[in-house]
């Protein structure tokens, strides 16, 4: 089969298309909650690879964009803090990045010989609790701050995801974690003021900061940036997926060189407008109580803390937001801060701070494209919703996996083009002949049978697809002959798949004529709990099941003699009956199980509901 002049046109129409879903790889790093998993919400969550620019000069386009997701000002008609001025064309998409701009203006009304023309992103769509919001994004390497954040329409209540100075002299070596509850007339801002807000990063610090960190000499870094809003006084942030910070009704905890410190306010005074505000120590930052630290963050020890405090909150101690007369968190408690509660716009910007404005870059600052820049790779907001698993057998989150995502590859057939494995041509994977092969490594969020979609095209007839996990084939496919290499339709493999939460070696196996089919994506359903029994009704003399060494430690060999089946499931549990591993295993030859995360102690090994043996971990 020639793919020449057809072939080319095929990727070059694939690489305009939108590959969906760039983090589809990536786990949340936060819990949905007892019962619950994260659902997309793809109003607010874009990938940005796509092409959008707004023209130029002082009265560039403003306009919507991203399906109608963003456009590109701020969410009223203000203009700018400090020396700012928000420009349309400062905004644009590159096929895979939000771009943001800051460039020079001979603009002077708000001060300064010059300002800083910038662009400014606000989402046309709200969030609000509970919800998951991340951004992975690289800093721009100047004197200004890049933001990535959270504000209701009447800019009262603010949660900043990003608040980075890149280029700012000590500022430029941490992350401001931080919100801000406002009161507008008289103007007051509360925000977090302890030292621990102020957060380190060893890699950014050992880098020059964060802006030359993202530069990293044109070679961009991105930085993966959530926060997890729980309820109206209750809120997690994460950095690549690690949890970082946590504000809690009248107490924080924070986690500092590996230590998790909880924290929590000493007292508070009334300012000039007769608010109270946490008092500052003598280094100008709030003065804090330490309550006790932990080697692991426990959400009941910063409870413990919360109720040890001495009643100042840690989310808007002058009630800026009203009391909760209502109860709005369900606690029983009236008499407390109300918290957030109002829907959040999502902004994305680069600004210049009224309280920097000292530092505002040169011109020649503005103007360079290694200083000037900050983007951000894709935005994703999920909320958690009831899990329809279990034994009902609902179904779960869509895992989306992009074909040419693959991390190997290989094969057996010599194609003339790509000599032993798949090709990545554009958004989807090509020159697929038999017997090769693609790899991917997928986090899986929850224990279950998963179904597996498949959106492939052929001409071929006979073509066939295996799905293997960990070495171990589920099931074996057939591909329809549509006439084309590239009119993608859905397919759904003949079998399910068993996963345990974690993440997961998933390969894929073409079979059949030699050439065999092309792949856009294959996407993972759950729709049941494990299928922990084997297939066949084997009595236990006829499964037999050995097992060495034992006692044994990290892994431990399995050999399941089966006249019948190819394959059978094992299931390794704790002498308290809890499963840890479920696993798919060939039969009649000896498999290597790991067992190196099981802590010491007694389990049994079972094949199905019929033969067993214990195994001691040592």
């Amino acid at each position: 089969m020639k793919k020449s002049t057809s072939l080319l046109l095929i990727v070059f129409i694939f690489s305009m298309m939108l590959n969906a879903q760039d983090w589809s790889n990536i786990p949340i790093p936060a819990d949905a909650g007892e019962g619950k998993v994260w659902e997309l919400q793809d109003n607010v969550s874009d990938d940005f690879n796509y092409t959008k620019s707004f023209g130029s000069g002082a009265y560039a386009n403003k306009t919507n964009f991203g399906s109608g997701k963003w456009y590109n000002f701020y969410h009223n008609a203000w203009d700018g803090p400090g020396y700012t001025y928000w420009n349309n064309s400062q905004v644009s998409v590159d096929g895979d990045n939000l771009v943001i701009t800051a460039g020079y203006t001979s603009s002077n009304s708000k001060g300064g010989s010059y300002g800083v023309a910038s662009g400014c992103v606000t989402s046309n769509n709200k969030v609000k609790y509970p919800v998951y919001i991340e951004a992975s994004l690289s800093v721009a390497n100047i004197s200004l701050a890049s933001c990535f954040w959270l504000l209701s329409p009447d800019d009262t209540e603010e949660i900043d995801i990003i608040e980075n100075y890149g280029g700012v002299n000590w500022y430029k070596n941490f992350t401001h974690i931080s919100h801000h509850s406002f009161v507008r007339s008289p103007f007051t801002d509360y925000q977090p003021r302890d030292w621990n807000s102020w957060y380190p990063i060893a890699e950014v610090t050992d880098a020059g900061g964060w802006g030359e960190y993202c530069w990293n000499g044109g070679n961009r870094k991105y930085m993966r940036m959530g926060v997890n809003w729980i309820g109206p006084k209750h809120w997690e942030y994460y950095i690549d997926g690690e949890l970082v910070r946590v504000m809690y009704y009248n107490a924080m905890a924070t986690k500092i060189d590996g230590t998790w410190q909880y924290t929590y306010y000493n007292s508070v005074t009334q300012d000039s407008n007769g608010y109270s505000m946490p008092t500052n120590n003598s280094s100008g930052y709030s003065d804090v109580t330490t309550h006790t630290t932990s080697a692991s963050y426990s959400l009941a020890t910063l409870k413990a803390a919360s109720n040890a405090s001495k009643g100042y909150s840690v989310i808007d101690p002058g009630w800026f937001q009203g009391g909760d007369g209502s109860d709005v968190d369900g606690n029983g408690v009236t008499n407390e801060p109300k918290g957030f509660t109002k829907e959040l716009e999502i902004i994305i910007n680069i600004e210049s701070q009224s309280w920097l404005t000292g530092s505002t870059p040169s011109a020649s600052d503005l103007g360079n494209a290694s200083k000037n820049q900050m983007k951000v790779d894709w935005v994703r907001a999920y909320k958690p919703v009831n899990d329809g698993g279990g034994s009902s057998g609902g179904t779960g989150e869509v895992i989306t996996i992009q074909a040419e995502s693959f991390t190997n590859t290989g094969g057996t057939f010599n194609d003339g083009y790509v000599s032993y494995g798949v090709n990545k041509g554009g958004t989807i994977i090509n020159y697929v002949n038999k017997e090769d092969w693609a790899e991917y490594t997928v986090s899986i969020p929850s224990d279950g049978a998963y179904e597996i979609k498949y959106y492939i095209s052929s001409p071929s007839t006979g073509s066939t697809v295996d799905f293997s996990v960990s070495g171990t084939k589920f099931n074996t496919t057939t591909v329809p002959n549509n006439g084309s290499w590239s009119n993608f339709q859905a397919l759904t493999a003949s079998k399910t798949a068993n996963f345990t939460a974690g993440n997961h070696l998933i390969r894929l196996t073409a079979g059949g004529p030699n050439w065999a089919w092309n792949l856009d994506k294959f996407t993972l359903q759950r729709v049941s709990d494990l299928k922990v029994a084997t297939a066949s009704s084997l009595t236990e003399q006829e499964a037999e099941l050995s097992i060495y060494p034992n006692p044994a430690q990290n892994q431990v060999n399995i050999k399941v003699k089966d006249p019948i089946n190819a394959s059978v499931f094992v299931e390794l549990v704790s002498i308290g009956g809890i499963r840890q591993i479920v696993e798919q295993i060939p039969t009649n030859s000896t498999y290597q199980l790991n067992i190196s995360s099981l802590p010491k102690g007694i389990y049994l090994i079972k094949v199905g509901n019929n033969a067993q043996q214990r195994l001691v971990v040592k």
